[in-house]
């Protein structure tokens, strides 16, 4: 089996996310975490021959990655080694077509690549949004969820009941990259799911953390949907293997 590739800022911050794909079935040796730490060289075709790859939520993306100059007020926190490693492994995930869940900062990282924008605050750039950092336990449900695209895949998983979700960011999509589809958003009107069109690249993102909510069913699909899919993604590689 390709492994499932897991980029996180820390070998610590990457285990509830681990721990979720586990609880998935997938084997320990099967998931390969990549964080600052590992060398550039390598990591695109490491993306390109995955089973999955799986970003994880984490510090702030170079605003110039989005043609914009970082605000001071914005109290941003960097990691530019960090957006180069997921850079290399979306750069060769992107042509293979490899299945690719995004988490958080992982939903702004696929946004920016491609081609997206972000708010940098969303406080400070759209007041009277409501607060989306909810310091409390890491399960709370902060707010519900609004689903639009109910017809597509996720939103079809999401519109089974209401969702309610945890909030851990103080950024935010702010236009869609080349592609994406908008699925479902925040009452105050913060986009918190997206996609891309059925039957090409395979790629569901999620503003909130699903890993700490796998008690709710409903977040549980999410991870078999991801699962299933790096699954499809073995089988289509081992018969093009055995084929030649």
């Amino acid at each position: 089996m390709r492994p499932v590739v897991v980029c996180a800022e820390s070998i610590p911050h990457s285990r509830p996310y681990a721990g979720a794909l586990r609880a998935m079935g997938v084997a320990t040796e099967a998931i390969r975490v990549v964080t600052p730490e590992d060398p550039l060289e390598g990591l695109r075709e490491l993306g390109a021959c995955a089973g999955g790859v799986l970003l994880c939520g984490g510090p702030d993306i170079e605003p110039r990655r989005y043609g914009q100059t970082a605000r001071t007020e914005a109290g941003l926190t960097l990691m530019p080694e960090l957006d180069a490693r997921e850079w290399e492994l979306l750069e060769g995930a992107h042509s293979a077509r490899t299945p690719l869940l995004a988490i958080c900062r992982g939903m702004q990282v696929v946004n920016v690549f491609l081609g997206g924008t972000l708010y940098q605050d969303v406080k400070l750039e759209l007041p009277g949004v409501t607060e989306h950092y909810i310091r409390t336990a890491p399960d709370f449900l902060a707010h519900d969820v609004e689903v639009l695209q109910g017809s597509l895949p996720i939103g079809q998983l999401l519109s089974r009941e209401r969702p309610r979700t945890n909030s851990r960011h103080h950024q935010a999509v702010k236009d869609l990259g080349r592609g994406l589809l908008p699925v479902a958003y925040s009452p105050d009107g913060l986009l918190e799911v997206m996609q891309m069109p059925p039957g090409g690249w395979w790629v569901w993102a999620v503003q909130w953390h699903p890993e700490n909510l796998l008690r709710h069913e409903q977040q549980r699909q999410i991870w078999v949907a991801f699962v299933r899919e790096v699954k499809r993604a073995n089988d289509r590689l081992a018969a093009v293997a055995e084929a030649s």
